[in-house]
């Protein structure tokens, strides 16, 4: 059952806490796994279980809204700045609303292989191994958060330690 808005939400369990930090953090799920000393398959059944309740598939839309509804810590802000492009910006945005690079590109009407460049940009540039992970670290710089609005992020600029 999907979460309806962003303020309520089942409760997720220790293990399922756990396993989205690992995620959150940039580890693989065999690392996770490995941290929590359990099986991959163990932390895919959490993560299909943490989907359910905050009602998305997709592992970076769970990061973002495990930040929002505090089951998990935000993030510390760096104290350095980060400027993305507009482009860049509009991937991190759509990934932690969900989106797939495939729908990015549709919503913005661009070519997918220019959209999959600039996602690969933005891990790079973010110093994010995954798309879960681009999420966190744009929750250290604020591109995200309580007071970003996902759908103004293109005039964002990473002013770390400054909400």
């Amino acid at each position: 059952m999907p979460a309806q808005d962003e303020t309520i939400s089942p409760p997720l369990s220790p293990q399922e806490r756990e396993a989205l930090l690992g995620i959150s953090q940039g580890r693989t799920t065999a690392e996770t796994a490995c941290d929590m000393g359990v099986s991959d398959s163990t932390v895919k059944t959490y993560i299909l279980r943490i989907g359910g309740k905050l009602g998305t598939s997709e592992r970076a839309r769970m990061v973002d809204l495990a930040y929002r509804l505090g089951h998990l810590d935000v993030p510390v802000p760096v104290d350095y700045v980060v400027e993305l492009p507009k482009e860049q910006r509009t991937v991190l945005a759509g990934l932690a609303g969900g989106k797939t690079v495939e729908e990015i590109a549709a919503d913005e009407q661009r070519p997918l292989d220019g959209v999959r460049k600039d996602a690969r940009r933005l891990l790079r540039a973010l110093d994010a191994s995954s798309a879960a992970h681009a999420v966190t670290r744009g929750w250290q710089l604020r591109l995200l958060g309580h007071a970003t609005d996902r759908e103004n992020s293109g005039n964002v600029v990473a002013m770390a330690g400054q909400a």
